[in-house]
């Protein structure tokens, strides 16, 4: 389990889960309104995120990185 303090981009926050596979990352979404807690997992060419209110929601890479193009994500932990 590792700790992160540092704000990322949705596209670092993407190879990060690349470079994680099978590893549940626990992260702070920060959109400049909101604040929310994504727990996300890679999957081969899916992204799985499955937000505070247990709705599970699988992405291809382009359109998450669509989605929350203007996102800041901080990693709170990586488990695995």
């Amino acid at each position: 389990m590792m700790c992160y303090k540092k704000k990322i981009l949705t596209n670092e926050l993407i190879l990060l889960l690349k470079s994680n596979k099978r590893k549940f990352i626990e992260a702070s979404l920060n959109d400049g309104i909101i604040n929310a807690t994504h727990f996300i997992w890679f999957g081969g060419k899916t992204i799985y995120d499955m937000g505070i209110d247990s709705n599970e929601v699988k992405w291809n890479i382009n359109s998450f990185q669509n989605w929350y193009q203007s996102a800041y994500w901080r990693i709170d932990q990586i488990v695995g």
